[in-house]
C-alpha cells in the first residue's frame, strides 16, 4: 500500500482518526488495533509530528514519543513511556513505532556507518531498528489471538548517543510446550525452512518440525508469517547489530542444540531416585 500524501496536518488527522482510532484520555493515548497494516507510521508522518505540541496534531504514538523527546531536551531529565494493553492490543507494534521515531529524529539524517569487529556495520538508526527482528525471532510466538505475540516483557532503554536493550523472558515453558492453536518461538521454524541450507547442515537439524516433539505440539506454520523472509530479516539483523560471524554461528548452534535437547530420552535408574539416558542417539 502506497502512503498517501498529506497537504496539511488536518488531512493526516482524518487518516489517523479513521484508521488508527486513537484518542487521548488524560495523560494516556488510547489506540485500537485495526489488525491490518496502515500508512500512518512512515517517514512523512514522523516529520509531521516532529516538534508539535500535544494538541497541535491528532492523537498518535508519535506525538507521545515526540513530547517525551522534547521534555528530555528541555528539562534534561530521563523520560519513560509505558505501553500496556491486553493480548493482541498492539503493544509490540507500538513499541517498534516508538523506537522507529526516536531512531529517526535523533540521528537527524546522519547515516554514518559504525565500525565494529573490523567491518562496517549499519548506521546507528539501522542498529536500533534491527534489534526488532532478532528480538521477535527469539521472543515472539503465535498464540490463540495473535500470530506475532511477544512472549516476554520488554524494558528498553535508549541512551542518545548509544543504545541498549534489556529483556526478561516470561514464557520459558513455551520452548517445551504449546497449546494446539499456538506455536513456539519463531526462530525454530525459521531455521527449519531450509532457506539457508548451511544452517541445517551445521546444526544437524531437519526441515521437518515434527521431528522435534518439543516444538510441534501446536501449529508449525502461521498464515500471516513468511518464515523464509523472517529468517533473512533475523540473519541480517544479527550482522547489522555487529555480531561477528562466529558469534552468529554460535547463536544458531545453540538454537539447534535446544531442539536436540528436546529429543533426549531418560529413564529412571533401578532402585535409585535418579535418571539416566535411555539411548545415546541424540
Amino acid at each position: 500500500m502506497n502512503p498517501p500524501k498529506f497537504d496539511k496536518i488536518e488531512d493526516m488527522a482524518m487518516m489517523t482518526h479513521f484508521n488508527e482510532a486513537s484518542t487521548y484520555s488524560g495523560l494516556f493515548c488510547a489506540t485500537v488495533n485495526p489488525y491490518k497494516w496502515l500508512p500512518v507510521y512512515d517517514s512523512e508522518v514522523v516529520a509531521a509530528y516532529r516538534g508539535k505540541k500535544r494538541m497541535e496534531a491528532p492523537p498518535h504514538i508519535f506525538s507521545v514519543s515526540d513530547n517525551a523527546y522534547q521534555n528530555m531536551l528541555t528539562d534534561r531529565e530521563n523520560q519513560s513511556i509505558l505501553i500496556t494493553g491486553e493480548f493482541g492490543a498492539g503493544k509490540t507494534v507500538n513499541t517498534k513505532c516508538v523506537i522507529q521515531y526516536f531512531a529517526t529524529i535523533s540521528v537527524g539524517g546522519d547515516k554514518k556507518k559504525v565500525q565494529t569487529s573490523g567491518k562496517m556495520q549499519g548506521s546507528l538508526e539501522d542498529q536500533i531498528i534491527a534489534a526488532n527482528p532478532l528480538l521477535e525471532a527469539y521472543g515472539n510466538a503465535k498464540n490463540v489471538r495473535n500470530d506475532n505475540s511477544s512472549r516476554f516483557g520488554k524494558f528498553i532503554r535508549i541512551h542518545f548517543g548509544t543504545s541498549g536493550i534489556e529483556t526478561y523472558l516470561l514464557e520459558k515453558s513455551r520452548v517445551t510446550f504449546q497449546l494446539p492453536d499456538e506455536r513456539g518461538y519463531h526462530i525454530f521454524y525459521q531455521m527449519m525452512t531450509n532457506h539457508k541450507p548451511e544452517l541445517i547442515e551445521m546444526t544437524l537439524i531437519t526441515t521437518n518440525p515434527y521431528d522435534f516433539p518439543m516444538c510441534s505440539q501446536g501449529q508449525i506454520s502461521v498464515a500471516s508469517i513468511d518464515d523464509k523472509e523472517e529468517l533473512l530479516a533475523t540473519d541480517t539483523a544479527i550482522d547489522i547489530l555487529g555480531f561477528t560471524n562466529d558469534e552468529k554461528m554460535y547463536i544458531y548452534k545453540l538454537t539447534g542444540a535446544v531442539l536436540h535437547h528436546g529429543n533426549m530420552k531418560f529413564k529412571q535408574k533401578q532402585r535409585e531416585e535418579q535418571a539416566e539416558p535411555d539411548g545415546n542417539e541424540e
